[in-house]
């Protein structure tokens, strides 16, 4: 990757694009991460199944504060592990001495994260419909695209805020701490897009504006802060 500079923004894309599938592949090899995330939302699904019983009425109403809930704490999980493969290897120091820029590092890392996040939520999204007996399969596409909009901006902060924990010593409690008041309003924003889709309610653009530009701010300052963070 010496000569990454030299190739302009294809060369750095791939750079954070071969970052990414490293975490990703890894990941598969290892199964660490996603075992995780997985075993914990399947947890998370059925003692809510459990507590609630609701008929298929509530449990539409219910649905998108579950949805949410579950996937802020299972990307939770997530978060806390990205840079798990670096630390066991002692390999972030090297990581940091290459030639890329830090903020080509911080899209890596946060490209493989939001990979594995995502692949999680296509098999919650569905088992959810199910356990819970809600008759949303029309309107999968739509609910998902609004989990895509919420992850992006979710794991975007996520990631530089675990960089800035990583060397603490609770740093997944720390993490959490200062991500659950920062992604509220992006939270609120998703709940209520996806109780829109779920109702048949038919004013969602104010909502899903309100993710874009959570999705936009996060995204547009992480790798800059990444930089900065990495160097202190």
């Amino acid at each position: 990757m010496a000569d990454v500079n030299a190739q302009g923004g294809t060369g750095l894309l791939r750079a954070a694009y071969r970052i990414a599938w490293k975490d990703v592949v890894g990941d598969f090899r290892r199964r660490s991460t996603l075992a995780a995330m997985l075993f914990f939302a399947i947890a998370v699904l059925v003692v809510f199944q459990a507590a609630f019983e609701p008929d298929r009425q509530e449990a539409t109403r219910l649905l998108p504060g579950l949805l949410w809930t579950t996937v802020l704490f299972t990307t939770l999980v997530g978060l806390g592990r990205v840079f798990q493969a670096e630390e066991e290897d002692n390999a972030f120091e090297g990581l940091l001495l290459s030639p890329l820029p830090r903020g080509v590092l911080y899209l890596g890392k946060w490209g493989g994260n939001l990979a594995l996040t995502l692949l999680v939520e296509i098999l919650l999204l569905p088992c959810m419909l199910v356990l819970f007996n809600v008759d949303a399969w029309g309107q999968l596409h739509q609910v998902f695209g609004v989990l895509l909009l919420g992850t992006l901006g979710l794991t975007g902060l996520g990631v530089l805020l675990a960089a800035l924990t990583q060397a603490a010593r609770a740093r997944e409690t720390l993490l959490a701490l200062l991500l659950l008041p920062l992604v509220v309003p992006l939270l609120i924003a998703g709940v209520q897009a996806t109780g829109n889709i779920l109702t048949g309610g038919s004013d969602n653009g104010p909502w899903l504006q309100l993710l874009v530009t959570f999705d936009v701010v996060y995204l547009a300052m992480a790798p800059w802060g990444f930089g900065w963070l990495v160097e202190e």
